[in-house]
């Protein structure tokens, strides 16, 4: 499969249980089954099974009137027959991707769904000048819990002297860490990030956007999510960050093209574990004169 370094397409969907459903810890594993067994999107298959550590793919977890579907320590998350629940699944373009898009019911091994795709989104790359950001705040919203490692802003120099060290992931991002990981979000988009070129880019980014910005408001608090059981039967689970941040860029230049890798990530989203639906990102363009604010 070839697919478009410079077009993003976002299909979005509603799936209807056809009886009571008990949904995995992580409900995105119900969409990226319908992809695995040809029955939505069967060409994204080899790239859902891909172990290329940054894919330009999202998977969204399900959601049920914008809060999505996951387990975060409690009961499972049940659903009832006929409830609507909403996902979508983001890509880089290939041809033909439209015949694969049709509605049906379907058999997974978390139940039956009828699903129905309801839009259709496709961003080209080369038109993001036409987008104004003069005089407006970027609010970026973490809907799931989002998985940043501070050690990508170690210096390429120094990466090689650190890389047995386990930093975790933080609670607390700077606007530098996430402008690096919505770069290489965006670099993934041309099928390569593993190279020093790239590194060194991704650190000059989260250095300058550390400098550069300045936060007007968040409200960030740290979340845990079950991913599932290891091959003992333990539960697995990951901690990451939800909520917002409300930052402006003050060099014109570094704002363009800061718009630009944050709009690709509110497609693709950021960091870590996002073809499960980790890391899901909304971007809105907001008048600073606004007081206070939620992108979640």
């Amino acid at each position: 499969m070839e697919f478009a370094r410079d077009k993003v397409v976002r299909v979005d969907f509603f799936a209807v249980p056809e009886n009571d459903v008990v949904l995995p810890p992580l409900s995105s594993k119900v969409v990226k089954n319908l992809i695995l067994t040809g029955e939505v999107l069967p060409s994204l298959s080899a790239l859902v099974q891909s172990g290329a550590k940054n894919k330009p793919l999202f998977i969204s977890n399900m959601g049920v009137k914008g809060k999505r579907l996951l387990s975060t320590g409690g009961k499972p998350k049940a659903v009832k027959a006929g409830e609507s629940l909403d996902f979508y699944v983001s890509f880089p373009y290939y041809d033909g991707f439209f015949t694969e898009v049709h509605a049906g019911f379907f058999d997974t091994p978390y139940g039956k769904f009828y699903v129905y795709p309801v839009a259709t989104h496709i961003v080209d790359l080369t038109e993001l000048g036409g987008v104004d950001v003069r005089g407006k705040n970027f609010l970026v919203g973490f809907k799931t819990p989002t998985l940043l490692s501070s050690k990508v802003l170690l210096p390429p120099a120094l990466r090689e002297k650190y890389k047995g060290v386990n930093a975790g992931y933080t609670l607390i991002p700077s606007v530098g860490l996430v402008l690096s990981y919505a770069y290489r979000t965006f670099r993934a988009l041309t099928g390569d990030t593993s190279n020093v070129e790239y590194d060194v880019k991704a650190y000059k980014l989260g250095v300058l956007g550390n400098a550069l910005s300045k936060v007007v408001g968040y409200d960030l608090r740290p979340e845990t999510v079950v991913i599932g059981r290891d091959d003992k039967g333990r539960v697995r689970a990951t901690r990451g960050f939800v909520g917002w941040v409300e930052f402006d860029i003050s060099d014109k230049r570094l704002k363009r093209a800061v718009s630009k890798y944050l709009l690709v990530a509110s497609l693709l989203g950021v960091g870590k574990s996002r073809g499960i639906g980790l890391g899901e990102v909304v971007l809105t363009l907001r008048d600073p004169k606004r007081v206070g604010g939620t992108g979640a």
